[in-house]
């Protein structure tokens, strides 16, 4: 009876810290895009400090030798501030997911998925330290952006497995999953929108959100001249000109008009089988694509920039949540779960 309890109170310390590892990884995909876009991503010349100190106030206070040692980099609080911020939202979610792997791991829960999230939290500590030592290169900056995304999304169905699990401790049984043609096509629905997601970023990274005058044509052409032979390709950050920045911003739009289309027609086939989550994923598209617009149109106002970024990634769950729904649909529970069953 002891180790039941046991194992309860220990599989409940597991979800309870899935469930703010995975509220937290919103939260630092979040700011990093609102350190990016504030132009921010320098705002601490080295790393994992700021200026040789663990805090920006203690490099305010020794703002004469922080300014000996980086004179062609002033300190500048309100930048500082927010990279900082940034990184210990950044370190506080590795904690989170160490806590995870190691009670996964002695429970023999989700051993190979934590271990590639443990790899992956280590990857990005690296891409973070490589953002500001290779000075904001694109490829860096994009894979870091992608690899925030790609940890929300592993926590996240995390997240949603350990409540399938719950809901089968609580009496509840696997029902039929979707046709397979359904399932391939929710699929496809989630590989187009982590293709969408990694152009958004390219975009962003490589400063071509307003290369793009106008909508929904582009500098007054339905075609624009652009150059798509070095669009994308490895180089520094500002070293692609006009026609080169236009054909990242066109293909941008492009692959946001496919997403849309195919997860509206996504939306409205699984519309009979989970009406909540077709309904989620309806009003984020038309939200996330009105950003799109006004973001051109209004010249990239910081609030609004940093929502599109904010949607990319709560289209990106309702999609994931879609694919497990589909993919695990649970019955009704029926009564408390078994003796012996871990929640």
């Amino acid at each position: 009876m002891k180790e039941h309890e046991t194992n309860k109170g220990v599989a409940r310390i597991y979800r309870r810290i899935g469930y703010v590892a995975t509220a937290l990884a919103l939260v630092v995909v979040v700011l990093g895009a609102y350190v990016r876009l504030s132009d921010a991503g320098l705002g601490c010349p080295d790393w994992p400090g700021c200026y040789g100190h663990l805090t920006v106030g203690s490099a305010q206070a020794n703002a004469s030798q922080v300014n000996a040692l980086y004179p062609d980099k002033p300190l500048e609080t309100g930048k500082a501030i927010k990279e900082m911020v940034h990184r210990y939202a950044a370190g506080t979610l590795g904690l989170l997911v160490l806590a995870l792997a190691v009670i996964g791991w002695w429970k023999k829960r989700h051993r190979v998925l934590l271990t590639v999230l443990a790899g992956l939290i280590v990857f990005q500590a690296a891409l973070g330290m490589w953002t500001v030592t290779m000075l904001l290169q694109p490829v860096v900056v994009t894979g870091h952006l992608l690899g925030g995304m790609t940890v929300l999304a592993i926590l996240w169905w995390l997240l949603l497995d350990n409540r399938y699990r719950k809901g089968l401790a609580n009496g509840a049984s696997p029902a039929p999953t979707a046709s397979s043609g359904l399932r391939w096509f929710a699929a496809a629905g989630l590989v187009l929108l982590a293709l969408q997601i990694f152009l958004g970023g390219w975009t962003s990274t490589n400063y071509a959100g307003l290369a793009c005058n106008g909508f929904p044509s582009c500098n007054g052409q339905w075609w624009p001249n652009a150059d798509y032979s070095n669009a994308f390709g490895l180089h520094e950050v500002n070293a692609l000109d006009g026609p080169g920045l236009i054909a990242i911003q066109w293909i941008h739009r492009l692959g946001a008009a496919a997403v849309f289309i195919v997860l509206a027609a996504l939306s409205i086939k699984v519309s009979p089988i989970t009406p909540k989550l077709s309904l989620a994923i309806c009003a984020l598209l038309v939200a996330q694509v009105s950003l799109g617009v006004g973001n051109v149109l209004f010249g990239l106002p910081l609030p609004m920039a940093d929502a599109h970024n904010a949607l990319a990634a709560l289209l990106l769950l309702a999609v994931i949540a879609l694919n497990h729904q589909l993919n695990y649909p649970l019955t009704q529970s029926t009564g408390r779960a078994p003796k012996g069953v871990l929640a």
